[in-house]
Order: structure tokens, then C-alpha cells, then sequence
């Protein structure tokens, strides 16, 4: 079965891009002629099954475990919707932004930041399977400087985030960095 769902990974990502995605009269979104689609918005955001595969996989290749950050989660659901809605499959969105860009617009600070892409899976189980079978993206999923992780879907439209924080909050833009000067001493 894993080999199955690598190989089909470029035939679905084809295909859907032969059709145009569309709403259908049932809420759902589908290619022209499908009468039933995928949900049009399903992200598994929250659900404790993707992090479950996720940490599985991290914890099979020797490195620490992530937790989901809100933040990276948005992240990924935007740019899913993005490019359900545009139609389009890339790392760099319409604007010439990047999975870096995208973060920070969501107030992540990140100093490592790492994104998969995917469409044409319906379950977390097929996604998470065709993504193992990818040397880069595999490489993603165990990188040892991950320590949060976002996951967006829209329709069969699939963004996950990998990253990490730096330790302390740049100030925002404008404004000095904290004293390191305790208060009450005088130079």
C-alpha cells in the first residue's frame, strides 16, 4: 500500500490540475462531473491522529517530538485555501512569498522553517505515507531543529509546517530591544 500512494502522488496532483476544482450544490468541493467531492474545508488542525502520525514518525527517527502551534496551523491553512482557491500547487505563493513569509505574517518568529506540500490524499494516513516515501519531504518530518508543526487542508489540498522559534521575541519593528541593564543600576 505504501508504494501505491507514492506513485499515485503525481497521477492525482495531474489530474486535479486538469479540471477546475469548483464548489459543488453540496457544500463540497470537486472536479467537473464528481457529484460527491472531498469536504471543503476538513483541516485536521487540532486532531490529535495527525500529530499522533507525525510524532510517530519523528520518534522512529530519533529526534524529539513537536507540538502543534496555532500559529503554523493557520499558516498552513491559509496558504491550502490559497492555493485550492487560485489553483495552483507551490512553496512560493502568488505574491512571491514563501512558507518563511507566510509564518511571520502569523507572528511566528521562527529561526528554522520548513514546509510539505500535497494534493490528491484524503486521509492523514495516505498524506503522512506518500510524504515518508519523499527523500525531501521525509527529511523535513525528522529534522531535528523542528519543534512546532502546523498542519492546513483544504479539500484534498494538504500544507504542513515544521519550525522553530528563536528563544526570545524580536521586539516589534520600531521599538528597542529590552534593557540588559537590571533596573536601579546606574552606569
Amino acid at each position: 500500500m505504501r508504494r501505491w500512494s507514492f506513485y499515485l502522488l503525481p497521477f492525482v496532483t495531474a489530474c486535479m490540475g486538469t479540471g477546475n476544482p469548483s464548489v459543488l450544490s453540496n457544500g463540497m468541493v470537486g472536479l467537473p462531473g464528481d457529484p460527491h467531492g472531498v469536504p471543503q474545508f476538513e483541516p485536521p488542525a487540532g486532531d490529535p491522529r495527525f500529530a499522533l502520525l507525525l510524532n510517530d514518525e519523528r520518534s522512529g527517527g530519533g529526534v524529539t517530538l513537536v507540538t502543534e502551534d496555532s500559529r503554523l496551523s493557520a499558516t498552513a491553512l491559509a496558504h491550502a485555501g490559497d492555493m485550492v482557491a487560485n489553483r495552483y500547487l507551490s512553496h512560493t505563493d502568488l505574491q512571491g512569498g514563501s512558507v518563511g513569509d507566510r509564518a511571520s505574517r502569523f507572528d511566528y518568529n521562527w529561526n528554522f522553517i520548513a514546509e510539505n506540500i500535497a494534493q490528491g490524499f484524503v486521509t492523514n494516513e495516505s498524506v503522512m505515507d506518500a510524504w515518508m516515501h519523499s527523500p525531501g519531504h521525509a527529511a523535513n518530518i525528522v529534522d531535528p531543529r523542528a519543534e512546532d508543526f502546523g498542519i492546513g487542508r483544504v479539500g484534498t489540498t494538504w500544507v504542513l509546517v515544521l519550525g522553530r522559534e528563536f528563544a526570545e521575541r524580536a521586539p516589534p519593528a520600531g521599538e528597542d530591544p529590552p534593557s540588559t541593564v537590571p533596573s536601579g543600576i546606574a552606569d
